[in-house]
């Protein structure tokens, strides 16, 4: 089975040299996304304190690298969503209203409360599992 290592160069890395993800087959392909954080193009983490704008950028940056990869929100079928802790409740209470969760079927996730992540100001990171058919 053919492995591709999916290439952003509108994305900074913020934890190189790991790839941000793997697409592998070419029909039925599965693409694996790592944890896509919040970070704008130099690699900054935004929104700091702000559950609903920090996952707005990580919604952004996912859909960079799905489209890298041939593929859109419509091949999502999984997500992996980490949320600090302290944060869990606000991220709960605003997910219903994330413009994202309109615009493709919404695929199976699992939240997952962590103590932290690897940046301070991280408050969430998500990875993701699609399927292009």
């Amino acid at each position: 089975m053919k492995k591709k290592i999916i290439e952003t160069p509108t994305l900074a890395n913020p934890y190189a040299p790991y790839s941000p993800g793997v697409k592998v087959g070419e029909v039925g392909s599965f693409i694996f996304i790592a944890g896509v954080v919040p970070n704008d193009v130099d690699g900054s983490i935004v929104c700091k304190g702000d559950i609903r704008g920090q996952m707005q950028q990580v919604l952004k940056n996912l859909r960079v690298t799905l489209e890298a990869a041939g593929a859109t929100f419509d091949n999502v079928i999984k997500l992996n969503t980490y949320v600090v802790a302290d944060f869990m409740k606000e991220y709960i209470r605003n997910k219903v209203d994330f413009d994202y969760l309109q615009s493709f079927p919404t695929p199976i996730d699992t939240l997952i409360g962590v103590a932290c992540l690897a940046n301070e100001d991280q408050l969430i990171e998500v990875e993701a599992l699609a399927v292009i058919e």
